[in-house]
Formats: C-alpha cells, sequence, structure tokens
C-alpha cells in the first residue's frame, strides 16, 4: 500500500498545481523534478505499474489537451514519434500478448506521448518558458552532483538507498574504476547519468550565450549559470563514462561548426584533421578493442574489457536479428549469445527488443530534426537567439546519437530524448525564418552617396 501512496503523490501535487497555478507551471515545477531527481525504475504494484513520472505527468497532460487541443500544429516530429510508440506496442503485442502490449502502451503513453505533447506545450508559451526549463535542468543536475559526492566516495547511492525501504531493491549495477564508483544518481546508469549530465551542460551553454541567468550568487563571484556549468562538469567527471564524454566532444564540435564565423572553413580543417589523425587513431582503437573480454578483464583494464566487449556485441547479434527482422523478439526474450546478456547499445537493443522498424524510427528520431534544424537556422545570424538554440539541439542531438551506440538510455534519461524532441518540435513550429537576416542585409547608400540623375 505504502508503494501506491508514495507513486501517486507527485500526480496528487500535479493535480492541485495545475488547478491553482496552470498546467504549464505544473509540467515547470512538478513533473520535471519529478523526471529529473526521482529514480523511475520504481513502479507501484498494481496494473500499468506506473513510476513518479507517469503520476505526474496524468493530471498535467488531460487539463493542458483540455485547454489546448484546438491550437495543436502538426510536423514531422509529432508523427515520428506516434510512429515510434505503435510500432514497439505492435511489437510487444505480436510477440508477448494483447495484454503485454496493451501495459506497454499505457506505459509508453505516460512515458513519450504525454511529456511529449506536454512539453511542447509548455514551450510554446513563449521564450520565458524555454528559459525557465533550461534553468530547472541546471538545478536538478547540480543537486545530483552535489548529492553524488558521497556516492563517488562511499559508494553508497542516496537516491535510491531511501527508496529500496519502501520498494522492492532493484538490480544493482554498482561499477569502481580506479577505486571510486561511478555515480549513477536516480538514472540507474553511470552511462545514463553521464550523458544526462552531457545534456545538462550543453543546455547551461544555451544559457550563457542568450545573456540569461548571469546573477551573481553573491557568496561567491561566479555567476549562476557558470556555477552550474561547473558542477554538471563535476557530475559528469564522477560517472567516469568514456561514451558520453566522447558524446560531449562530438556535440561540441558540432556546435563549434556552426557558430563559426567562416563555416567552409571550419569544415575543412576538421576534415583536414580527421585525414591526418583518423587513420592513426581508428587503428589504435581496433587493435585496443580487439582483445577477448577475458583477457583485458585479468590484465586489470575494466575500460577496455568494456570496450571489447561491445565490439564483439553487434557480429554476435546480427544473425539474432536476422531472425526476426521485423518486429524483433519482444522485451527480454531474445536468446543470450556467449553469455553476453547486457546489450550496451541502444540500436542494438530496439533491433532486438522491437524489430527493423522500430530502429529505423528511432534513427529517424535523431537524424530528421538534426537535419531541419541545419536546415531552419541558415538564415539567421549565427549570435541570433534562434541560431544558438537551433546549434544547441544540434550539438545534444550529436551526443546523444553516440552516446545510444555505447548504452541503452532508460529511465529517466530515456524519457528525456523525448523531452529534446518536444524541444526542438516547439522551436521548428514557431521559429519564423526572416526574409533577410542580419548577417546577409544589402548594403544601404546614404542619400548623400547616391548617384542623381541629371537631364539635359
Amino acid at each position: 500500500m505504502i508503494d501506491i501512496i508514495l507513486i501517486g503523490l507527485p500526480g496528487l501535487v500535479a493535480l492541485i498545481v495545475c488547478i491553482k497555478r496552470s498546467p504549464q507551471y505544473a509540467f515547470l515545477n512538478v513533473y520535471l523534478p519529478v523526471l529529473l531527481l526521482l529514480p523511475q525504475t520504481y513502479n507501484w504494484n498494481i496494473s500499468g505499474q506506473l513510476c513518479f513520472a507517469d503520476t505526474a505527468i496524468l493530471p498535467i497532460a488531460t487539463m493542458m489537451s483540455y485547454r489546448c487541443w484546438r491550437s495543436w500544429k502538426w510536423n514531422a516530429m509529432d508523427v515520428l514519434v506516434l510512429a515510434y510508440v505503435a510500432v514497439t506496442v505492435l511489437s510487444e503485442g505480436i510477440n508477448k500478448g494483447y495484454k503485454l502490449g496493451q501495459n506497454l502502451a499505457l506505459q509508453d503513453t505516460c512515458a513519450i506521448i504525454l511529456p511529449y505533447f506536454a512539453m511542447v506545450q509548455t514551450l510554446r508559451q513563449g521564450k520565458d518558458a524555454v528559459v525557465a526549463f533550461a534553468k530547472r535542468v541546471g538545478v536538478a543536475l547540480v543537486v545530483i552532483a552535489v548529492l553524488s559526492i558521497y556516492e563517488f566516495r562511499m559508494g553508497v547511492n542516496l537516491f535510491t538507498t531511501l527508496m529500496d525501504r519502501f520498494f522492492p531493491a532493484q538490480p544493482n549495477t554498482v561499477v569502481f574504476r580506479s577505486g571510486f564508483m561511478r555515480i549513477q544518481g536516480p538514472y540507474g546508469h553511470a552511462i545514463s547519468a553521464g550523458a544526462m549530465m552531457a545534456i545538462g551542460f550543453r543546455i547551461m551553454r544555451w544559457l550563457e550565450w542568450n545573456g540569461e541567468w548571469t546573477e551573481s550568487l553573491g557568496f561567491l563571484p561566479l555567476s549562476k549559470v557558470r556555477f552550474c556549468q561547473i558542477w554538471i562538469a563535476l557530475g559528469s567527471l564522477m560517472t567516469i563514462s568514456v561514451g558520453p564524454w566522447l558524446g560531449a566532444a562530438v556535440g561540441a564540435i558540432a556546435v563549434w561548426l556552426c557558430r563559426a564565423r567562416n563555416r567552409m572553413q571550419a569544415i575543412l580543417l576538421l576534415t583536414l584533421a580527421v585525414v591526418l589523425v583518423g587513420p592513426p587513431m581508428y587503428s589504435s582503437f581496433e587493435n585496443y578493442v580487439s582483445v577477448d573480454p577475458t583477457v583485458a578483464r585479468f590484465s586489470g583494464d575494466r575500460l577496455q574489457e568494456d570496450s571489447a566487449y561491445r565490439h564483439k556485441l553487434l557480429p554476435a547479434y546480427i544473425p539474432v536479428i536476422e531472425e526476426r527482422m521485423a518486429w524483433g523478439w519482444g522485451r527480454n526474450e531474445f536468446p543470450v549469445i556467449d553469455g553476453m546478456a547486457s546489450i550496451d547499445n541502444g540500436y542494438l537493443l530496439v533491433a532486438l527488443t522491437f524489430g527493423s522498424y522500430a530502429l529505423l524510427l528511432q534513427m529517424a528520431l535523431l537524424i530528421v530534426p538534426t537535419l531541419q534544424l541545419a536546415l531552419r537556422s541558415l538564415p539567421f545570424n549565427r549570435e541570433d537567439t534562434e541560431a544558438t538554440t537551433a546549434f544547441t539541439l544540434i550539438g545534444i542531438y550529436t551526443l546523444l546519437g553516440l552516446t545510444l551506440g555505447t548504452v541503452w538510455l532508460g529511465a529517466a534519461a530515456g524519457r528525456f530524448i523525448f523531452i529534446i524532441n518536444a524541444w526542438s518540435s516547439a522551436w521548428l513550429k514557431d521559429c519564423e525564418i526572416p526574409a533577410v537576416s542580419e548577417s546577409r542585409a544589402p548594403l544601404e547608400i546614404p542619400n548623400q552617396c547616391r548617384f542623381r540623375r541629371i537631364m539635359s
């Protein structure tokens, strides 16, 4: 009974805030903190198996849809999100029966569709709503980074220790490196936590570029946004997650290319660097990962062991995917090859679980908005706030695309991908392309310098 009360509490709070303030206010101040700060792996033990964020979004999205559904403008992102959910639910129904397909439909509605819809409607209220969203992400990740210092040093996750008193304990994925625990926070895995920190850092950079949250802390000679950047970077370091670090680096390069004064020159420089440095780096990487994971384990190099394990996953599981190419095997039903039960690749896991249609849609949810954002941002001056929003989202999609190749982003991290999709969708729906950008404005000739027509 206690689990039902605790899981239902965010929903009750969200309902009260919706009535007293507004659904948009409740989304920013109830749903987002619940999503970012509470572990979403704990569920109530009744039909639907809803978690904290699920009950929080239900009253918000219900009241928001009643007020806002007439103003909804459809775009490609909306169709892709709905298609992805439809395909995964259909796959689950085909593989495991109607009842389990129905359960997944309810879970995906609460985890994907309703938050996506509510996020789009909230951000379409204007720039202030987007800034408020970014600030709440920053504050939540700073809280996680500060509290996770204890987890990093002592090996105790404060976010799950308390919850385990009221819910069945979740599977333990504790991993130590160099004598320190890789922090997970409320996200269930160190790589998921690392991905969230990388996303948060990009969002803090967006705030800084737009001149937001520059007020001093008072007790420190730092602005609030710089304070958040420092703590989020420290949180990322405590995850000791190479995949998100690489994703963040490549995402930063993508943003640098977008914001470069001379993009063609920047692209040429990057191409030259890749040509010169790429082949030897790739050769070294292949030599590093082309070993037996067991050998790497005995040598004491845990990073090499993990890299070698991931290197073996794809060729080992391709025949399994080919057996059920269209609809996959269903959740936790695919055969385990060579004892490799942990599928540390988000794309591979989707293909195994839901099939190739779901995989194509998952990739489209990353690639299509990236291309749309790049094309739509071209007419803007590179310092324009609209352009910096597009560039930030492009960087986030880039880091997500790479990180998903190293691990499955589940729980809150997996849900946050669709929050980013919603931000992109809201921007694409409301962004107005200028007729002539500032950077391409025609040269104005003063009246006194114009040629006069002389009549003879």
